[in-house]
């Protein structure tokens, strides 16, 4: 987990959620079947179904969405850092950019996913929440937020006390700057970008590497 994301979850006591430390978000998940039109809806557990035991693999995720266009992509992750992803496009629009993760999945060979973004099409997360819906209709005021860096300077990034695993991306056109934009810009002209779904810790899961560390 970048230390955006970290800062941010931790800015409510988000990286454990406040319910005997489970995530609660969303509430149960639904049948892990196939997406093949309609809501997508998003939660703790998940995004429709994709699940934090989904592997980083085309194959894998084009058997959760066959009715869409599943590619291998590069990610710019900052100026000098791409990543390997995977988009999911339906209908001409694409719905989710998987992240790749960091080794493999407990006692196999398969990769595991990094965290998943909700970019566009009729997903939903929890509270109902839509792209491309305003920060006002979201329901968030400043306290929950912090401003984007590397893949997401200039726009916000957002969370709520409990949603863990989930964060919210809002794009706030015209805003170039390191700060978070004045709450009179963020409610004449946010809207939400991209919900973000970072997947639960694993057992014996390898550690994401710490860049700071890797500078020393």
């Amino acid at each position: 987990m970048n230390r955006l994301l970290t800062a941010v979850l931790a800015l409510g006591g988000l990286l454990c959620a406040c319910n005997g430390g489970e995530r609660v978000t969303g509430g149960p998940a639904p049948p892990q079947t196939p997406y093949r039109s309609g809501p997508i809806r998003m939660g703790h557990w998940g995004i429709g179904p994709v699940r934090e035991t989904t592997y980083f693999e085309q194959p894998a995720i084009k058997d959760l969405f066959p009715n869409a266009r599943v590619e291998e992509v590069t990610l710019r992750i900052s100026d000098d850092e791409t990543r390997d992803g995977v988009t999911v496009t339906q209908d001409g629009v694409e719905i989710l950019e998987f992240d790749d993760g960091f080794g493999n999945y407990p006692g196999t060979d398969d990769p595991m996913i990094g965290q998943v973004r909700a970019v566009g099409g009729p997903v939903a997360g929890p509270g109902g929440e839509t792209i491309g819906m305003s920060w006002t209709a979201a329901k968030f005021d400043l306290s929950q937020c912090e401003i984007g860096v590397d893949r997401d300077r200039n726009t916000v990034i957002c969370a709520r006390q409990g949603e863990g695993a989930l964060t919210y991306q809002f794009a706030v056109p015209t805003w170039d700057s390191e700060e978070v934009p004045p709450v009179s810009l963020m409610r004449k002209a946010a809207y939400l970008k991209a919900i973000i779904w970072q997947p639960p810790p694993l057992a014996n899961q390898p550690k994401e590497p710490d860049p700071d560390q890797d500078s020393q």
